[in-house]
């Protein structure tokens, strides 16, 4: 089974190595898209270039909200006919099965042999405690308390690579059927105080277009709101199965609409 991953970068050079190591060992080969990055990350991917299959510099100038859609037509016109099954994570997140009991790409070929076309994923968002260690530079093993986001929107992720129609940020549907039962995502949109102050007032300041990403918008004018403590989330050990109680609410950070408006 012939294996995609897909990343589409912007200044998370903290978080790229672990990204791209982790698709690597789940069998994937990667098309990285940097889009105008201003941090470390072209030299995260300059170390690894000959770990990835294809990158490309797009201009910070091209619309954010028309980067899925090319690269959705990208890979209908040139990948597809060569993969099996394509991968598309945030690059800030890692896709795991519905269960610890194999790797990833272990249940992808149980999904590949089925009908079904499709998967879509628990968002678990996991963020930053002051019980994280700071000299651990990597964030999937410093950053270890979590717990579920339910009401996001769909995070679908994964996808036979025949089925790959243009991406709605990866919520829409791809063609044909979804796989029954919800695969896993471990997410860190938060990864140290530094990270969360950079990504709010710089890296994602001014996303906002109609109620399109409306929470960075939100978190900015609400700082206070976002330094939780460790125990008012679950830890992962990375070993047992993650927790899909919900013990905090994601919406009292995120909102439900841009401020101001009615919620």
């Amino acid at each position: 089974m012939r294996l995609l991953g897909v990343l589409l970068c912007y200044n998370d050079a903290d978080l790229l190595e672990d990204s791209i190591r982790y698709l690597r060992e789940q069998a994937h080969d990667i098309i990285l898209w940097d889009h105008g990055s201003t941090d470390e990350t072209p030299d995260v991917i300059a170390r690894l270039r000959n770990e990835l299959l294809e990158v490309q510099h797009i201009p910070r100038e091209f619309d954010f909200y028309e980067l899925y859609p090319r690269m959705s037509r990208y890979l209908i016109d040139n990948l597809v006919h060569k993969y099996d099954w394509i991968s598309w994570g945030d690059q800030d997140e890692f896709l795991e099965g519905p269960n610890r009991q194999k790797s990833y790409a272990g249940y992808l070929r149980e999904v590949f042999e089925s009908e079904h076309n499709w998967i879509r994923f628990n968002n678990y968002n996991f963020w930053f405690t002051g019980a994280d260690d700071p000299a651990e530079k990597s964030a999937p093993k410093r950053v270890r308390h979590y717990c579920l986001f339910p009401d996001c929107a769909p995070r679908i992720r994964s996808w036979r690579a025949s089925a790959t129609n243009i991406r709605q940020f990866n919520h829409n549907p791809p063609i044909g059927s979804a796989w029954p039962v919800y695969f896993n995502l471990r997410h860190y949109p938060m990864r140290s105080q530094a990270q969360m102050i950079r990504r709010l007032e710089r890296d994602r300041f001014g996303l906002r277009r109609g109620n399109k990403n409306f929470h960075y918008e939100n978190m900015l004018f609400s700082q206070d709101r976002l330094r939780l403590r460790p125990d008012q989330l679950h830890f992962d050990d990375g070993h047992s199965e993650l927790n899909p109680e919900l013990v905090f609410q994601w919406r009292s950070l995120y909102g439900l609409a841009p401020m101001g408006a009615a919620q």
